[in-house]
């Protein structure tokens, strides 16, 4: 793994165990978000169905809106997850690892 990408993921984590409620608010946003778009795509293809227009962009439309589904459950997991799991995080071990990948 890059250092850069470990220094982001390292760095998101430190945020998320000092900001609980800000990390769990931004992952159900961002839930909500796609699960909308999801609901939203799921209409359109039955509308382009109902309408007897063929073709492969029906499918497409269907399977981007289970993608976004499927990805909006587990933000929303995540979210319910967080805060069972960062009471196991060694965050000093975070902060040493961050300061080894910066000098």
């Amino acid at each position: 793994m890059d250092n850069s990408v470990k220094l982001k993921a390292l760095k998101s984590i430190i945020f998320a165990i000092e900001n609980p409620e800000q990390h769990t608010n931004k992952l159900r946003k961002k839930s909500k978000f796609f699960s909308s778009l999801s609901w939203v795509c799921l209409f359109i293809s039955f509308l382009l169905y109902f309408q007897e227009l063929t073709g492969i962009y029906i499918l497409v439309i269907a399977i981007l809106s289970g993608l976004l589904m499927g990805f909006s459950l587990y933000l929303h997991s995540t979210s319910k997850q967080w805060p069972i799991v960062a009471k196991h995080v060694n965050i000093d071990s975070v902060i040493s690892e961050i300061n080894e990948i910066e000098t």
